[in-house]
């Protein structure tokens, strides 16, 4: 994390104003314009936009500044994980932070800066399924090198023997179509009865982002000895999901 983003320093010159005079010849109103440089926020922080953090470690979330000709700016957060808007980055909860920092200058110029933080606890797929893992998706049976290996799908742990799936179809319109994540669709809740015999119940369907629409997922079963996770997902739109998970080592 030895990186120093900056967002240049950008100079607009602008009309202010007009300066009205009378002519002692004409009467006629002479203009003169009057510009000036207005200096957008420049935001300074180490390291860079994305970062992946496991639970419970010593990453410090990197301090932000923003500044206008060299003074300092108040700053406006806004930090949403999976469920909506939270306080601030929590390295000791799992979810995906996006935190977005905010100043506007004198002038009313506004600038911004939008970090995520994927903060994931890792389970032994043996007693938990927690984890951070890429995902392959085959979509009603379709084979496309587009679906492999796509970065990343988050499960956590929510309760008692329960879990929740950061998107029910694996980031295929979030990250293999890069609509964003808009088209995840979060909030399925896999309650764990037995994960050695691959016991699992879901939740009731979800909807597939701004698609909306009805997704649900249909079955689970977990090999911890390759460290991965298959699961399937109807959506009534008329596509079925098949998605392998496999776990990141952090």
């Amino acid at each position: 994390m030895n990186m120093k983003s900056i967002i240049n320093l950008i100079k607009v010159s602008f009309v202010f104003g007009a300066l009205f005079t009378i002519s002692s010849c004409n009467n006629e109103p002479e203009i003169s314009n009057i510009s000036r440089i207005t200096y957008f926020p420049t935001f300074v922080y180490e390291g860079g936009d994305f970062a992946i953090i496991p639970c419970a470690s010593d990453f410090e979330i990197p301090p932000i500044t923003a500044t206008e000709n060299g003074q300092e700016l108040p700053l406006t957060v806004v930090t949403k994980g999976i469920s909506g808007t939270v306080p601030s980055v929590d390295i000791n909860k799992a979810d995906i932070y996006v935190e977005t920092t905010s100043a506007v200058n004198q002038d009313g110029y506004a600038g911004e800066v939008v970090r995520t933080f994927w903060v994931a606890c890792t389970g032994d797929l043996v007693s938990s399924i927690e984890g951070l893992y890429s995902s392959t998706v085959i979509r009603n049976g379709a084979v496309n090198p587009q679906y492999f290996d796509m970065e990343y799908v988050l499960i956590r742990k929510v309760g008692a023997n329960q879990y929740e799936v950061s998107c029910a179809i694996g980031g295929y319109y979030e990250f293999g179509r890069a609509y964003g994540s808009d088209y995840r669709a979060p909030g399925v809740i896999v309650t764990a009865t037995d994960i050695p015999s691959n016991t699992f119940s879901f939740s009731g369907p979800v909807p597939v982002g701004a698609f909306g629409g009805a997704c649900t997922m249909t079955s689970m079963t977990v090999d911890p000895a390759a460290k991965t996770i298959h699961f399937t997902s109807d959506w009534d739109a008329g596509f079925a999901f098949d998605v392998t998970l496999t776990q990141v080592a952090l």
